[in-house]
């Protein structure tokens, strides 16, 4: 089966929007911080604080394999940095299809800045995150095989669910 893996700077809407598109085309959603949520039973910002980055990163690893071998054709929403790593990036390519949601980075900003919820972003200045932004917007559009520009939820929510119906073969998955 093939799935539908969400890219994107923090803040761009890959849960929203995976949300949005999962429920048209009657296909699972995953978020992959929340999977990472679930399995170890701690918030990202616990295993910040208590493992570092590194060790997050390998338990997203984990659970994006988890979720790229799920039988049932899925939209996935990948963490902001998931695809820094090659092996996610290719798994994500072997497994489906990438979608960039590329989003301006005020408007991501705007609704990352103040998140105690995102370690990533509470940690760093206005400034590192445009350069962090700059640097992953590069890595989305390396691995990306759609970039759905920013726009209306319902917009991008039917482009994501046309394909993963048109990967999938079918007009209505269930």
């Amino acid at each position: 089966m093939n799935h539908i893996f969400l890219c994107g700077f923090m803040g761009c809407g890959k849960t929203t929007v995976g949300q949005a598109a999962a429920q048209l085309a009657g296909s699972a959603f995953i978020d992959l911080d929340e999977a990472i949520v679930s399995h170890t039973g701690r918030t990202i910002p616990e295993i910040f604080s208590e493992h570092g980055e590194a060790y997050f990163r390998e338990l997203e690893t984990a659970v994006l394999a988890e979720a790229a071998f799920s039988s049932k054709p899925s939209i996935v929403a990948t963490g902001g940095g998931a695809l820094i790593s090659s092996t996610n990036a290719e798994l994500c390519r072997k497994r489906g299809g990438i979608v960039f949601l590329d989003t301006p980075f005020e408007v991501c900003y705007s609704r990352i800045h103040r998140d105690p919820n995102r370690p990533v972003a509470a940690s760093r200045s206005r400034e590192e995150l445009l350069e962090l932004f700059r640097i992953r917007s590069g890595l989305y559009l390396a691995n990306s095989t759609v970039v759905l520009p920013d726009g209306p939820l319902e917009e991008r929510a039917a482009k994501i669910a046309a394909l993963l119906q048109q990967q999938n073969g079918s007009s209505q998955l269930s």
